[in-house]
This record gives structure tokens, sequence and C-alpha cells, in this order.
């Protein structure tokens, strides 16, 4: 057996942007009864053997950063207790930081509060991105499933986590000229930042949500189809709306929002991909405030339906970011600014979440929140999911409570502009 893994690609990216993130991956799923802690370790040892990433410790060498495998036990990971107060007993679970050189990867909160279980799950960014938490959390549950069954565990394939999975689809020309999409793609023009407080040393974590119910998602629906868009480009406008009233950014000026996609659309065998980051960017980038939301909308459906008729959608940039990791890594870390910039205003659209598969036994998930990395000043992102009967907004920041409360304003205004266009179903302006 292998005592290393290779650092891939999105690996050692995310460790050298760690000044500007904690890497740290939040997820909290509330169940409607008790999960039981016997099977859910023994659920956890099977996932974590058959994922050695999972239980690794990273070596920041000066030439050839790496992975050791290294040897755990759940105590390692597991944390348990019973509480009245089961949010505070999840933030301070959230407040802690998992150190790259740890033996293990991800850490677990089973939190027990009047006969429900809360799973609180933070797992190092550098080993997955949202869907790889998506996939290990199935695999969890499978997991735990069987052996409640008392069936055979789950096969669990340890695929490649190379990035250039992501070129296996192609043909040998389309593979050629995609490694020759040099282009900075995460550089924009304008200097747009979160109306975040001054820096200070008292700045602490700060986890902020928002929810909309299912009633004003089936509207959403049916206004992004009248207006000939999809509910991304609608949850984008307004995102962007809010925005420019929130942070008093110049109306007539241009705004730059960083959406997250998804590369596993160019891997035509997914199930054979190891847990890794599959990601790339959508540079969104409207020329002034819309007076409406529906001018908003009429730019974001223009922009949005361009880059996505593009050949290479979501494959930008990264010829770029990987020729840069031919140079011994001492020199890669000073340097990586020249090819790669962290989204200083992001937008991480996760979709639907099928609760389904994260069920334990017979218990069904009634909440739940994914978060993104902690962001340090001046960086903000926001990760958006459908969970539960609910359109969930989230965001992680390292600031103050002040911070907490521009970044509800910012949530409350999106949904003042998303009521008031919803209801009355105004079309996008007409050319």
């Amino acid at each position: 057996m292998h005592s290393t893994l290779r650092a891939e690609l999105w690996d050692k990216l995310h460790f050298i942007l760690g000044s500007s993130t904690d890497r740290m991956i939040r997820v909290s799923l509330w169940y409607d009864g008790l999960i039981q802690l016997d099977i859910l370790k023994k659920a956890m040892d099977h996932v974590t053997g058959k994922n050695p990433i999972l239980h690794c410790s990273f070596r920041n060498h000066p030439l050839r950063p790496y992975w050791e495998i290294s040897s755990y036990s759940i105590d390692d990971i597991l944390l348990t207790s019973v509480t009245n107060d089961p949010e505070q007993a999840k933030h301070q679970f959230f407040r802690q930081v998992i150190p790259v050189e740890s033996n293990v990867q991800y850490r677990i909160a089973l939190i027990n509060h009047d006969g429900k279980s809360l799973l609180c799950l933070m797992i190092n960014h550098m080993c997955m991105d949202g869907v790889g938490v998506q996939i290990f959390l199935n695999q969890l549950s499978t997991t735990y499933n069987r052996i409640r069954e008392e069936r055979p565990l789950p096969e669990i394939l340890n695929g490649s986590r190379a990035h250039s999975k992501i070129y296996a689809g192609l043909t040998f020309w389309n593979r050629l000229a995609a490694g020759f999409l040099l282009s900075n793609i995460s550089r924009v023009k304008e200097k747009r930042i979160f109306a975040y407080t001054p820096k200070d040393p008292s700045d602490d974590l700060v986890m902020v949500s928002a929810k909309w119910n299912m009633e004003w998602v089936l509207k959403i629906r049916e206004a992004a189809k009248k207006n000939g868009a999809t509910v991304n480009d609608l949850l984008l406008s307004f995102f962007t709306q809010a925005l420019y009233q929130t942070c008093e950014y110049p109306r007539d000026r241009p705004l730059t929002i960083t959406c997250m996609v998804d590369n596993r659309r160019h891997i035509p065998d997914k199930e054979s991909t190891g847990l890794t980051n599959h990601v790339g960017l959508m540079q969104v980038r409207t020329e002034r405030c819309g007076i409406t939301i529906g001018d908003t909308l009429k730019q974001m459906i223009k922009i949005t339906t361009r880059e996505k008729k593009k050949r290479f959608f979501g494959l930008a940039g990264i010829p770029l970011i990987r020729l840069g990791y031919y140079l011994p890594f001492f020199l890669v870390k000073p340097g990586t600014l020249l090819w790669f910039l962290n989204p200083v205003l992001g937008f991480s659209n996760m979709g639907v979440i099928n609760g389904e598969l994260f069920k334990m036994g017979n218990l069904n998930i009634v909440e739940g929140l994914f978060f993104g990395s902690e962001q340090y000043k001046p960086y903000f992102s926001v990760c958006i999911q459908q969970v539960s009967n609910s359109l969930n907004f989230a965001t992680a920041v390292r600031g103050s409570e002040q911070d907490r409360e521009k970044i509800h304003q910012l949530f409350d205004t999106m949904e003042r502009f998303m009521q008031e266009f919803v209801s009355n179903q105004h079309p996008a302006a007409e050319n």
C-alpha cells in the first residue's frame, strides 16, 4: 500500500489560499430522531479507510508537496454531546480549524437534543469541494444503512483525484485546445469589496444564513420560466441588486460576481472519480445596476447565456494554474497571485440537494445548511442550496457583530427584491 498521495492542483491552490480563507467547509444536518452512535462509528471507520485522502497529513515540501497517509482512530474524528443548547455546541465545534498537518482531514460532532440528532461536519476544502462533500455524506449514509440492516458493506470506489479528469471526455484536438486556455479567469477589472468593518484582532467566526420557504421557491421558478431565465439567473439578479444597495456601490458602474462551476459535467465516468475538487469559474460582470430587478435580469440572461455557450465552459484559466505548479513549490506560493485570485465577491449555487441521499436508517433530514470556507476580509462568498423544502443562503466570514448585521441586511434586501419581483411577475425589459 502506498504511504503517500500526490497533492493535486486544487489541493495546493487551497493550501496557498489559506491567507484568505480558513479552508474549512461546514455542514449541519438536523435529523428527526437519534442517530445510533455505534453504527455511525463503524460507518465512519469504513468510509475513512476507503478514502485515504481523509486520513492524510499535508507535507509542505519546498519542491513538491504531498499527502502522507496516516493512522487514525474514530476518536480523532468524532465528538459526541448531549446538550440543551445545540446551536451553541454547533458554533463551538465550528470555531475550530483542522490543521493541514493533522492525521485526519475531517471531523464530525454528533449533538443530541430533545430526541433528535444534529450532525455537524467540518472538512478541509483542500480534499474536496461541495459536490465531493455530498458524495462523502452519501457514502456515510449508505454504509450506516447497510450496517443497520446487517447487509454487506458497500463498495466505495477510490478513483483518481487529478484535475486532468475534466479532459477525459474530450477528443485529442479539443483537449489540446482546452490546454491553451491560459487567461487569468479570476482577475476582475473593478475593485468592489463587501461593506465590512475594518479588520480587528477581535474578529471571530461569523456564520449567517437565511431561508426562503417552498412557496417562494415555486414562485421563483415560475417567474424565471416566464422571463426566459434560469433560477440561477434570477438569484444572481437579487444578489447583485442587493449588493449595489447594501454596499452602496455606484449604480452606474460595473460589478463582477465570481460564480463557481462544477466541472464534473466534463467527466464521462464520474463514478471512477475520487473525493476531490473539480471547480471552474464564471465571471458575471454587469455593466450597471438595473433600475429594476427586471433590468438586471436582462443583463444576467445575456451574460450567462454567452458564457454557457462557450465550447469549454468552466475550463478557462485552469491551464494557467497548472502551468505555475511546474515550478518548485517555494516559488509557486508567492507567485500564485500572478495566475489566481481568491474571489472577492463569490456566488456558489449548489442547486437542489437530495436529503434522501443522507438518510440514516429511517431518519430523515428536517433541516440542512452547507457553508463554504470562512472568508477573511475583504473576501465574501455566499453559498446557496435547496435542502428540505427551503432555499438557503449561507456564508461564513471572520468578522464582527456589525458585519453580521450587514450580512443580514444583504439577505433581507435580497428577500425583499425577490418578493416584490415574483409577486408582480414583471418580465425582463424588452430590447
